[in-house]
């Protein structure tokens, strides 16, 4: 086949010396600590396939208890993911149905292997490389474990930023039942309920057997923006370089609607709107329209709709889990258990109402752009009989409108996943071999369509056309029946799904004795088959509005994976422990994959050990980039000016280029319109040329014990990476045109062809920091435990490379110019992120302090007034959070919490990158919600 190839800036003094002293700090508080006892439970920890003692392994694992998620005040899993330090989270924050995702070290999401009980999930349906952790149960989570370091030695790809292994109990008896909520000071929407329960019968020492069941359902509200104007305040937005309304040039669409004078069928750049003359004050109730800030080349100017009324910071959403657990035991030790995990979950986001003339509404329809047209024919004309106001100067010339449905309100889509898996798996010992296998089944679908106020672009074109529809007001009996007849409300328009079937067996045993113990090895296979399949009627031709996916394309794909593993763990000494894994896949569209991981723990006091790993990885294309939606032309995503034929001093700004004059293109009878401020053909979609993603990770740690109760790890990492597969964004391209003059497509007599964003195997990306750990606790006689704990990570360097052979540009504290995967381009790295805790538990009660820190970082800055020392440069400025959260256990059957998040009320800092949409806060560092107040209890029957 095709594929049949073997896959095998300037840094800051201050921040070294900071990270320096740490260290050295740290190795001060040195001193003795117990020993662990010998007869500890062996445990398989993620990462490895030899059971150990946690305390002897060479990887970095953190481990966090389900307690310790309750006791933070952490009750969904979306939470359990923003508290990971080493990740960040993709959250579905004013919009999309994808889910929460981890993205580990800023390697995207698609780069983070999660597993549940040490074996896959299915992908959310539509990307099919990422796993949306809300489909986790909580109610069952016994810890979590999350290995910092490569690990396709052991899981094949997908692991080359680490794994999060999310582990549920394996027996429960009893009933439990839980509720929570969380509730703004503010008013407004963003609250969210939680209830739950979990009950078991059997216990598998005396009984030989248990069954149980963790069912967990919670929903948020939508929060509008209009709720939060605190962060929205027009003086901020003009600090960032906005207007007080809007980011529009010249008003945009609105309800009345604004035209422009056509004459002898072309535009006469003539604009304004019915309603300017008496201040734009709209004739729909409930509706505010304002006059535009700016005025076009003429003076005529038009009206907007109040930006401010319909924009959602988050999207109302609803996730629901059911997982049963039933175990037999059997022989000796043996467990025979089945799995199956159900979840639900739905976002129902809401956006401004439906606009239309813009000019791509009929991009999807015809070779050129149709504007929406009223002539004096309608009685809906200014001056006619339809009462709508006359304009001075207007003499029954055609009219291009700009129009938005307010008199609708606003529009909400439903985005819809289901993920379901079953697992059968036996664990036990035979002929001296520990073993373990099972097998597994995984679905995962998502569904989307029009749920409120949306109605079909083609309809209304003929509305308007035929004088049914009245654009510049209220419509009558006649113009709401004709909406009614031509609403898409209810209608699917996209659906995808993902299939897994897999099966996985592993043996282990000691071999010989050696100096420092028995010398261990585990030997493991395994299978999978995954499917991908999209479906996209025609609906998204006739509703031309933010629809993503290619309507009437199905694409899909599959691929068949083997996997063969060994590993081998030698404790040379009492104080050396060597670890070797090598693992060789087969894929059935890429061929042979071989990659070997070493790691060795050295501890030579108790007190001491230190540790370090070496491995290489990879990750192949997602069939979804190989096999997806196949390569189409569509209109760019935001108005660009040809750099050829619409030249300008500054390409990255648009509509500051002038339609050329040179002499070789006088013939093509250039239009400004088709080539100046507008949108311009790209090539997007799916490339079956894509090659394999390869990786090279390296870590060295150190982990002490010093007085007693107090741990600290300090642990080095560094991963380089080859072949990364991205794609360049838009204004990236437009910003660095030397650079990616390739990118523009030409026809032989000049004119844009395409601009290619199709996904590409970039150049390199290299990326290395420090992970910092600190743990201390404190019993006391009289005034119960006190406890400290701090985990941070400090990112040094973030490279990437839009070439092989090319420059690398540093990216630290700075946005990410190529979009990598499953999250966009505009994906931050911290210098600094860090959690720090302070506990006290005295008897049946527990309170705990946590700080969430990240530090400061360029904005995203994409105009060309927005550079250093330029106006409307932006920094956001460190950001720190302090989340209180208590427990009391009332009695052996009662435990209640509360708590306060966001205890000082921070807004969140705001962002210049979404201007236009005027929902400026920058998400990646904090929720719009403000401070927030938790109860929750816990009752056991």
């Amino acid at each position: 086949m095709k594929h049949q190839n073997s896959i095998t800036g300037q840094r800051l003094a201050q921040p070294r010396f900071l990270l320096s002293a740490v260290a050295v700090a740290v190795l001060a508080l040195t001193n003795a600590a117990a020993a662990q006892d010998a007869s500890m439970q062996r445990v398989e920890v993620t990462g490895s396939s030899i059971k150990r003692l946690a305390t002897e392994n060479a990887l970095p694992v953190t481990t966090i208890k389900a307690e310790e998620l309750l006791v933070r005040g952490l009750t969904t899993m979306s939470e359990v993911a923003v508290a990971l330090t080493v990740a960040s989270t993709n959250e579905p924050v004013g919009g999309g149905g994808s889910g929460t995702m981890i993205n580990m070290r800023g390697l995207n999401t698609n780069r983070t292997l999660v597993l549940l009980n040490g074996r896959r999930l299915a992908n959310e349906a539509l990307g099919d490389s990422s796993v949306n952790v809300d489909v986790i149960p909580m109610a069952a989570m016994e810890r979590v474990e999350v290995l910092r370091d490569g690990a396709s030695a052991l899981y094949g790809t997908d692991a080359i930023a680490g794994v999060v292994n999310f582990i549920t109990k394996k027996s429960i008896t009893g009933v439990t039942v839980s509720a929570s909520t969380v509730q703004p000071e503010q008013s407004g929407g963003g609250a969210q309920r939680r209830a739950g329960f979990v009950a078991g019968k059997g216990d598998l020492a005396t009984d030989g057997w248990n069954i149980y069941t963790a069912f967990d359902t919670q929903r948020r509200d939508s929060l509008l923006q209009r709720d939060r104007p605190n962060i929205t305040d027009p003086a901020l937005i003009a600090q960032l370089g906005g207007t007080p309304f809007t980011a529009n040039t010249s008003g945009g669409a609105s309800s009345p609607a604004n035209f422009t004078i056509y004459r002898n069928g072309r535009s006469a750049n003539i604009t304004g709107n019915p309603y300017f003359a008496a201040g734009c004050v709209s004739p729909l109730a409930n509706q505010t329209t304002l006059p535009s800030t700016r005025t076009n080349a003429n003076g005529a100017k038009t009206c907007i709709t109040d930006p401010t009324i319909y924009p959602e910071l988050l999207p109302e959403a609803q996730q629901t889990t059911l997982f049963t657990r039933g175990s037999l035991a059997h022989g000796d030790g043996g467990l025979l258990s089945v799995e199956l995990n159900l979840s639900k979950s739905y976002i129902d986001a809401s956006d401004a109402p439906q606009p239309f003339g813009a000019n791509t509404d009929y991009d999807r329809l015809t070779a050129s752009r149709v504007p929406l047209m009223i002539t004096r024919a309608s009685k809906w004309y200014p001056g006619g009989s339809g009462g709508v106001p006359a304009v001075a100067g207007l003499n029954g010339e055609d009219l291009a409108l700009t129009w938005s449905l307010d008199e609708l309100g606003a529009v909400t889509t439903h985005d819809e996943q289901l993920n379901h898996r079953l697992v059968v798996a036996d664990e036990g010992q035979f002929k001296g071999w520990d073993y373990r296998g099972g097998l597994s089944y995984a679905y995962s679908k998502r569904n989307i369509g029009f749920k409120d106020n949306f109605v079909r672009t083609p309809g209304l074109y003929a509305g308007v056309a035929n004088g049914t529809l009245n654009p510049f007001g209220p419509q009558d009996t006649a113009g709401r029946a004709y909406l009614d007849s031509i609403s898409a409300d209810g209608l699917e328009y996209r659906s995808a799904d993902v299939r897994y079937y897999g099966a996985d067996v592993n043996l282990s045993r000691t071999l010989m004795d050696l100096g420092g113990g028995a010398l261990g090895l585990a030997v493991g296979a395994d299978w999978h088959r995954e499917t991908f399949e999209e479906n996209m009627n025609m609906l998204g031709d006739q509703v031309v509005y933010k629809v993503s996916g290619t309507p009437g394309r199905n694409p899909s794909g599959s691929r068949r994976v083997a996997g063969m593993y060994a590993e081998l763990d030698a404790p040379v000494t009492k104080t050396l422990d060597l670890n070797f894994a090598v693992r060789a896949d087969h894929f059935s569209d890429f061929g042979s994959t071989v990659n070997p991981k070493a790691s060795f723990r050295y501890q030579p006091m108790k007190e001491l050990m230190f540790r370090g790993t070496v491995s290489k990885g990879f990750r192949a294309p997602t069939l979804p980039e190989l096999y997806g939606t196949p390569r189409t032309l569509t209109p760019s995503t935001s108005n660009w000016d040809d750099p050829l034929l619409c030249p300008s001093a500054t390409p990255g700004v648009p509509g500051t280029g002038t339609l050329t004059t040179d002499p070789r293109y006088a013939g093509l009878g250039l239009d400004a319109s088709r080539v100046c401020n507008t949108r311009l053909t790209t090539l997007t979609g799916a490339n079956p040329d894509l090659e394999p993603e390869k990786s090279k990770t390296f870590t060295v740690g150190v982990v002490i014990e010093p007085v007693k109760n107090f741990v600290a790890t300090v642990d080095f990492w560094k991963i380089e990476m080859e072949g990364t597969i991205a794609q360049v964004a838009e204004d990236t391209i437009f910003n660095n045109l030397g650079q990616y003059q390739d990118l523009f497509v030409r026809n032989a007599n000049g004119t844009l062809a395409y601009i290619t964003k199709t996904r590409l195997n970039m150049g390199g990306l290299r990326t290395q920091g420090v992970d910092i750990a600190l743990n201390y606790s404190l019993p006391t006689a009289s005034y119960g435990r006190f406890g400290f704990s701090l985990d941070g990570t400090y990112t040094d360097k973030y490279e990437g490379q839009n070439e092989a052979g090319g420059a690398w540009t540093d990216s630290v504290g700075k946005n990410g110019a190529l979009a990598t995967g499953a999250t966009s381009s505009n994906t931050y790295v911290y210098k600094w992120k860090h959690q720090a805790r302070v506990n006290w538990a005295y008897g049946p009660f527990f309170a705990q302090l946590t700080q969430q820190y990240s530090s400061s970082y360029e904005d995203t800055n994409a105009l060309a007034t927005q550079k250093p020392g330029q106006p409307f440069f932006n920094v956001i400025a460190p950001y720190r959070v302090y989340n209180l959260s208590t427990s009391w256990k009332v009695n052996k059957q009662l435990k209640v919490g509360a708590g306060v998040n966001n205890l000082f009320d921070e807004d969140p800092p705001l962002s210049n990158q979404r201007l236009s949409s005027r929902v400026v806060f920058a998400r990646n560092v904090a929720k719009p919600i403000g401070r927030t107040f938790t109860v929750r209890a816990d009752y056991a029957f």
